[in-house]
């Protein structure tokens, strides 16, 4: 799993490369997979970008990373945070451009699930994490460096509430990914996302998309 990922997996782990799909750039990308009833929209509304569009900035979805069950409460920042016995249902989505788009067109997307028993705990949750996040000055592992950890203001008019914090990947080479993460909660239901391009201009646009997708999906589901 690319560092990148682990860390989607690992940051929404407590709530909750260029990693990316295998397609070469010379080869379609496939069509992204229809959405589960509780990935929020993100997966649709990628999808039909994708088919109205046919570009490689629609995204590909890595199966390796669907539905993939988490079995630690994960670490962010040198914290763990024990949410795992107060979970019951957790689903990772990856989407990623293909290996070899241009880097100034490289994004990758992940998406997490979490059911928790009540709303309280899914708000307490979110509380928790960004708690941790919004006090980290810097998180490393082997070799990769996040730092500039700032909350930040989620778009306007989603319906649901949660919380987003911006930051900045160095991996060993220099190269440096600005990142955006953020948590809706509704009910007991509590959606990730976590955005990794090239440009800081890049990743606000591609979250904002995202999460406002996730927000559609969180406001009309049952749970």
């Amino acid at each position: 799993m690319s560092r990148r990922l682990i860390i989607a997996v690992a940051l929404v782990a407590l709530l909750a490369g260029c990693g990316s799909a295998t397609e070469p750039a010379t080869t379609p990308a496939p069509v992204l997979a229809a959405p589960s009833p509780t990935d929020g929209g993100a997966a649709e509304a990628l999808r039909d970008r994708y088919a109205a569009t046919g570009s490689l900035a629609g995204l590909a979805e890595d199966p390796e990373y669907a539905s993939e069950r988490l079995d630690s409460d994960g670490v962010a920042c040198g914290r763990p945070l024990p949410l795992l016995d107060r979970r019951l249902v957790v689903s990772t989505r990856v989407f990623g451009t293909p290996e070899g788009t241009p880097a100034g067109e490289f994004v990758e997307i992940a998406q997490e699930t979490v059911v928790y028993p009540d709303e309280p705990t899914a708000a307490d949750a979110v509380r928790q994490v960004f708690g941790v996040l919004e006090a980290c000055e810097r998180d490393e592992e082997d070799g990769q460096v996040t730092t500039g950890h700032t909350a930040g203001d989620l778009p306007a008019g989603l319906g649901v509430p949660g919380r987003v914090v911006s930051a900045t990947m160095t991996v060993s080479d220099g190269t440096r990914f600005p990142h955006r993460y953020g948590c809706l909660h509704h009910g007991r239901v509590t959606q990730c996302v976590a955005v990794w391009t090239r440009s800081a201009a890049d990743t606000g646009t591609w979250f904002e998309r995202a999460v406002t997708a996730t927000a559609t999906g969180l406001r009309t589901s049952k749970d």
